[in-house]
C-alpha cells in the first residue's frame, strides 16, 4: 500500500518565502483598501471623491504595466520587487503621518493612492515573471495557487475586516500597519536567494526597442494571444456584472451592509476553493480540459445570479469566483511555460494593461445595462459574453494548452 502512496515535496525554500511576503503584503493592502475610502468619504461625503481615489489607484495598471514589465525583464526582479515594496512603505509612512497630523486633502490620497499603484505595478509584473525560476515546470499551477490563496485569504477576507476596525480605533492606524506590511514583504523578499535565469544575457537592446518587443511577442505567442483574448473578453463580461451588484442586492434583494460585507467573504470562500483544488484537477485531467470546465462553470454561476433569490444569487457568485480562480491559475502556468524567462515581464505586463482596461470599460457597461435594461441584465450579459469567448477562442485554446 505503502508503495502507491506519493506525497508531493515542500515548494522551494525561496518560493516560501516569496509566498510569506505576498502574505504580508496582501495583508497590508487588504487593511488599507478598507481603510482609504473611508478616509476619502469621511474628507467631504462625496461618492465622486472616493470614486476618484479609487480611480487614482488603478490607473497606474492601465497606463505602466507594460513599461513595469519592460523593467522586470531588464533588470534582477528580486531587488526590483523590494524596492516596490520599500517605496510603498515611504508612501503609506507619509500618509499616515499627513493623516496623524489632520493634514488630509483629497489631493493627498488621490496622490497617495496614484504612487501605491505604480509601485504595485513593478512587483505584479516582477512576481510572476521570477516564479519559473523559483519552481519545477510542472509545479507551476500548485506554486500560483498558493499566491492566489495569499490574495484571497490576506487581502480579501482578514485584512479588510481588521482594516475597518482599525480606522474606528485611529483614522492613522491602518496605514501604520500597511506600511509596516511592506517593510516586512521586502525583507522576506530580499532573502530569495536565485539565480535568475534572464540575467545571463545582459540585454544589448534599448528599453524603447525592449517595449516594443514585449507588446510584439504578446500578439506573436500564440498562448499569449489566445488566453490574453480569452482573459480580456472575460474580465469586460464580469466586471460589467459584479460592478454594480450592489444596487441589485440592497434595492432588489433588500440586502443589509452588513450582509453585503458577508456575502462578498462567502465570494472569497469561493476563490480560495477554487485557487486550492487547482494541483489536484491539473494531476487528473489536462490544463485545457480544466479550464473550459471553469469556463462552462462560469457561464452557469452568472445564470443563477440573474435569478432574484439571495440564497442563488450567493451560490452563483460563490461559484464564479471559484470558477474564474481556476481559470486565471490555468492562464498564469501556460503563459509562464510558453514565454522565455527574459520576456515574462513584458508579457504579464501587457495582459495587465489590457485587463485593467477591459475593467474600465466593463464597469461602465455594467452601470449602464442595469440603468437602461434592469439589475439582472448585466448576468446575462457576462454570461452571453462568456460563451461567446469560449466558442471563439476555444479551438486556439486547445491547441495552445
Amino acid at each position: 500500500m505503502g508503495a502507491h502512496l506519493r506525497i508531493d515535496p515542500k515548494l522551494p525554500a525561496p518560493f516560501q518565502r516569496l509566498r510569506a511576503a505576498a502574505w504580508a503584503s496582501n495583508f497590508g493592502d487588504g487593511v488599507r483598501n478598507a481603510a482609504l475610502p473611508l478616509i476619502a468619504a469621511g474628507l467631504d461625503g462625496s461618492a465622486t471623491t472616493v470614486a476618484v481615489v479609487a480611480a487614482a489607484g488603478t490607473l497606474p495598471f492601465a497606463v505602466l504595466g507594460l513599461p513595469a514589465g519592460t523593467m522586470a525583464d531588464r533588470r534582477r526582479r528580486v531587488p526590483l520587487i523590494v524596492s516596490a515594496h520599500l517605496f510603498r512603505f515611504v508612501v503609506m509612512a507619509g500618509l499616515a503621518a499627513v493623516i496623524l497630523l489632520d493634514a488630509t486633502t483629497v489631493g493627498v490620497l488621490v496622490g497617495a493612492a496614484f504612487l501605491l499603484g505604480c509601485g504595485e505595478a513593478v512587483a505584479d509584473s516582477a512576481s510572476p515573471a521570477l516564479l519559473p525560476d523559483l519552481v519545477d515546470d510542472d509545479r507551476l499551477e500548485e506554486a500560483n495557487g498558493e499566491l492566489e490563496t495569499a490574495e484571497l485569504v490576506a487581502n480579501d477576507l482578514v485584512g479588510p475586516s481588521i482594516g475597518g476596525t482599525l480606522t474606528a480605533l485611529s483614522s492613522s492606524l491602518p496605514f501604520v500597519v500597511d506600511a509596516a506590511s511592506f517593510l516586512a514583504a521586502g525583507a522576506l523578499v530580499r532573502t530569495v536567494d536565485v539565480d535568475e535565469s534572464h540575467t545571463h544575457d545582459p540585454p544589448a537592446s534599448t528599453w524603447w526597442a525592449d517595449l516594443r518587443e514585449g507588446a510584439r511577442t504578446s500578439w506573436t505567442n500564440p498562448v499569449l494571444r489566445s488566453t490574453g483574448a480569452l482573459i480580456v473578453l472575460l474580465q469586460l463580461g464580469s466586471i460589467a456584472a459584479i460592478a454594480p451588484i450592489v444596487i441589485y442586492l440592497t434595492e432588489r434583494l433588500d440586502l443589509s451592509p452588513t450582509g453585503y460585507g458577508i456575502f462578498l467573504s462567502i465570494g472569497s470562500l469561493g476563490g480560495l476553493a477554487g485557487a486550492r483544488s487547482v494541483k489536484r484537477l491539473v494531476k487528473r485531467r489536462q490544463p485545457f480540459h480544466v479550464l473550459l470546465a471553469s469556463l462552462a462553470l462560469t457561464v452557469v454561476a452568472f445564470l443563477l445570479m440573474a435569478v432574484p433569490s439571495l440564497p442563488v444569487v450567493t451560490v452563483g457568485f460563490a461559484l464564479s469566483f471559484a470558477a474564474v480562480v481556476t481559470g486565471r491559475i490555468i492562464v498564469i502556468a501556460a503563459r509562464q511555460r510558453s514565454v522565455p524567462g527574459r520576456l515574462l515581464g513584458r508579457a504579464q505586463g501587457t495582459i495587465r494593461s489590457l485587463l485593467w482596461t477591459a475593467a474600465t470599460v466593463g464597469a461602465l457597461l455594467g452601470g449602464a445595462i442595469s440603468d437602461g435594461i434592469g439589475v439582472q441584465a448585466p448576468f446575462l450579459f457576462a454570461a452571453a459574453v462568456t460563451a461567446l469567448a469560449t466558442v471563439l477562442i476555444g479551438p486556439s485554446l486547445r491547441r495552445v494548452l
